[in-house]
C-alpha cells in the first residue's frame, strides 16, 4: 500500500509499465470510507507521465494533487514529483454535484494550470517545454474518450482512446497542440459519442507561464493524512 500520495503517483504509473496490470484494479480509484486518497486520472505523453490524485485532508475537505514522472530506460517510472494542488470545491465522489455542474453536457472544463517540464523533445528549447494541463468533468455515462489531434501538421483520421478511471480526466497538451475530444459510451461492441465535442489548446510556442493554479494555499502536498 502507497505509504502517501508521492508513491500513490508513482504506483498509478507503474501499474500501466507491468504487462496486463490495469490502473483500475492496481491502485485505489474511488474514495471511500477506507480510502483516504485514490486516483482519478494518469496522463501518458511520450516519455512524460502525470498524476491526478484526490485525497481527504485533515479538515475533512477533499484536495486534488498533480504529480509528474519520467519513464526510466526500461520503460519504468521515475519517483513521482509534486507540481501542484489544493482543495476542492466540490465532492469528488458526488455524482449528483458532477451532474449538476454538467448540466445536461457530456464534458466541462474542471481545472486547467501550465508549468515547464523539462520533456527532452527535439522541439525543446534546452529540453524545457510549457505544458498545459486539463482536467474535465465528464458524463458518468462515458467509458472513454476520443481524442483527436487538430494540430496542423497532425493526421486527421488518427484518433486516441484515453480510458476512464473515475468523472475526471487529466489531460497534457504539449505548445501548440490542439485536440478535439468527445465523450464515448459503449453498447455492446461498438461505442457512440455522447454530446458535443471539447476543444484543447495547448501553450502558444514560447509562451512563459505564470505560476500554475493553486486552488487553496494551505493544501498539504505529502500524504493522504492531512
Amino acid at each position: 500500500m502507497p505509504k502517501n500520495l508521492a508513491e500513490l503517483a508513482h504506483a498509478a504509473l507503474m501499474a500501466g509499465h507491468t504487462p496486463g496490470a490495469g490502473t483500475s484494479h492496481a491502485v485505489p480509484t474511488r474514495l471511500d470510507s477506507t480510502t483516504e486518497a485514490a486516483v482519478a486520472d494518469t496522463c501518458i505523453r511520450d516519455d512524460l507521465g502525470s498524476v491526478l490524485l484526490f485525497h481527504r485532508r485533515k479538515d475533512a475537505r477533499f484536495a486534488e494533487e498533480l504529480y509528474f514522472s519520467t519513464r526510466l530506460d526500461d520503460g519504468s517510472w521515475a519517483a513521482a514529483e509534486h507540481l501542484s494542488g489544493g482543495a476542492m470545491g466540490i465532492d469528488p465522489t458526488d455524482a449528483r454535484k458532477i451532474a449538476s455542474i454538467l448540466n445536461g453536457r457530456s464534458l466541462a472544463l474542471f481545472g486547467e494550470s501550465e508549468t515547464e517540464l523539462l520533456t527532452g523533445r527535439p522541439q525543446a528549447d534546452d529540453g524545457y517545454e510549457m505544458l498545459r494541463f486539463f482536467e474535465l468533468l465528464v458524463d458518468k455515462e462515458a467509458s472513454h474518450l476520443e481524442i483527436k489531434n487538430a494540430s496542423p501538421e497532425a493526421d486527421p483520421e488518427r484518433s486516441l482512446i484515453k480510458p476512464l478511471i473515475s468523472q475526471v480526466a487529466l489531460l497534457a497538451l504539449f505548445p501548440g497542440e490542439r485536440l478535439t475530444i468527445h465523450a464515448m459510451a459503449r453498447k455492446g461492441t461498438s461505442s457512440y459519442r455522447l454530446g458535443e465535442p471539447y476543444e484543447l489548446i495547448g501553450p502558444a510556442p514560447g509562451h512563459v507561464a505564470d505560476s500554475p493554479i493553486w486552488r487553496d494555499e494551505d493544501s498539504s502536498m505529502t500524504n493522504p493524512e492531512s
